[in-house]
């Protein structure tokens, strides 16, 4: 019983260390996948960026358009401008009271 019983002593222990170099191990893999990941979706998140930046400088570009065409429109024709004016006040007003 002596030999039988130190055997199933160390498996215990034995296991418990080979769990933990597992462990270790997982979290290695998982810090080297965690870290291409990010960069995964840094890469990834700085094009969409970009995207978005020549987007806004599209849209930017012909809202300066549609402003000095507006302005035109107003220098042309100032009476119709105002008189535009008073009735989208107007309505706003009586969508407001509601």
């Amino acid at each position: 019983m002596g030999k039988s019983a130190k055997d199933a002593s160390r498996y215990p222990t034995a296991l418990r260390e080979q769990l933990d170099q597992l462990s270790a191990a997982l979290r290695e893999v998982a810090k080297a996948e965690g870290a291409e990941a990010i960069k995964t979706a840094s890469d990834a998140a700085r094009r969409i960026a970009d995207e978005l930046a020549d987007k806004a400088d599209t849209v930017a570009a012909a809202a300066g358009k549609g402003r000095g065409q507006l302005e035109q429109a107003i220098r042309d024709q100032p009476l119709a401008a105002v008189a535009l004016a008073a009735a989208a006040g107007f309505l706003l007003a009586v969508l407001v009271r509601r």
